[in-house]
């Protein structure tokens, strides 16, 4: 495992010093849905052992995302109806969740945690068109942003007045140097080792601002999941260059820019649907939460935080961000299905009661 980069070696870093450690479930998760012949019942034991992680996990399982008809009430059934990399997924992003708790309470706080989501998200969906595996790239989306997270979680109140500073422009890696003694993609390398997460980890918080030019598919997702996050308007700060969908198809394969979508649209909703879950499910334990003063600044809204709903001029795609999802195509097949039956049934019985009633 190398060491933390040359410039800040050697270097008094009170704020790495204050910065609390890493949920270890979250490193056992990573450990073990990492291996292919995990032995289930381990994951399922390590989950049901956090009360607070299974009862998010169980929310978000049976959340509209999926479109479950039965109720899942075990986390074992939740493995066996959604997967080990979804529930891999899930389990990752309530236990980051639940580390960021007593931060999230200011609004430009809890825009960095929508940007790290957002980036996850669009990292799985990238991944899925460079054949990519879906859940390393979801992680590193994730926590692409450790360090940044970490310097928030440790100086809430500085990092509040960093964001508001950079609202008005200005080098966000810079300022954070200024302020902290480095800046977050430092921080994040030196956390990730100091926490034992993955070396693919440790690259993505190193380089994730850095454009890729050595054509690794993996560098090259997270750093396309980043610029997208920022042109659909879920940036952590204002990026006032931000590329179009049309560069973003143009930077990729040429196998995987004939799957990539030029609709801002489809983009949108599929950030946003998955969006308003995940956070509804951090607000109810951000409002439970009792550790931690509240920073002054607008709490989020209840019922949610609407993403970029606060500053729509930074938005390069304009889209309502409102917009309803789309219906569950699984969801919306099975109401066809019922509906289709119940007609039959109908019909059928009005059939042979006209025929009993001709026969009399």
């Amino acid at each position: 495992m190398s060491g933390p980069p040359p410039e800040v070696v050697g270097k008094d870093l009170p704020s790495l010093s204050k910065i609390p450690a890493f949920p270890p479930i979250v490193l056992r998760v990573l450990d073990l849905a990492s291996n292919e012949e995990v032995d289930v019942r381990q994951l399922v034991e390590l989950i049901t052992a956090d009360t607070a992680l299974s009862a998010q996990l169980l929310r978000l399982a049976n959340s509209p995302l999926f479109g479950m008809t039965a109720r899942i009430d075990s986390v074992q059934h939740a493995l066996v109806v959604l997967g080990l990399r979804r529930v891999h997924n899930l389990a990752m992003t309530a236990a980051t969740s639940h580390y960021l708790r007593s931060a999230l309470r200011a609004k430009e706080l809890h825009r960095c945690w929508l940007h790290s989501l957002a980036c996850a998200l669009l990292s799985s969906e990238l991944a899925r068109l460079l054949s990519q595996p879906e859940d390393t790239a979801y992680t590193a989306g994730l926590l692409h942003d450790i360090g940044r997270l970490g310097l928030l979680v440790a100086h809430p109140e500085k990092y509040v007045e960093l964001l508001r500073q950079l609202a008005r422009g200005g080098d966000a890696l810079e300022l954070e140097k200024q302020v902290f003694g480095l800046n977050h993609c430092e921080a994040g390398e030196i956390l990730a080792q100091r926490w034992g997460l993955p070396a693919e980890i440790q690259q993505a918080a190193r380089r994730h601002h850095e454009m890729p030019n050595d054509g690794a598919a993996s560098d090259l997702l997270l750093w396309l999941s980043c610029q997208m996050a920022d042109a659909l308007g879920f940036w952590a700060v204002p990026n006032p260059n931000a590329f179009t969908l049309e560069q973003f198809r143009d930077m990729l394969p040429p196998a995987a820019r004939e799957r990539f979508s030029l609709d801002p649209a489809y983009w949108k909703r599929l950030v946003v649907s998955r969006l308003q879950v995940f956070d509804g499910v951090l607000n109810d334990v951000v409002s439970a939460s009792e550790a931690g003063a509240v920073v002054e600044s607008e709490p989020p809204a209840e019922g949610g935080h609407q993403p970029t709903a606060a500053e729509p001029e930074a938005q390069t795609v304009p889209l309502d961000v409102h917009t309803r999802p789309a219906e569950h195509p699984v969801s919306s097949l099975r109401g066809d299905i019922v509906i289709v039956a119940i007609t039959s049934l109908v019909f059928t019985g009005v059939f042979f009661l006209m025929l009993y009633l001709m026969n009399r």
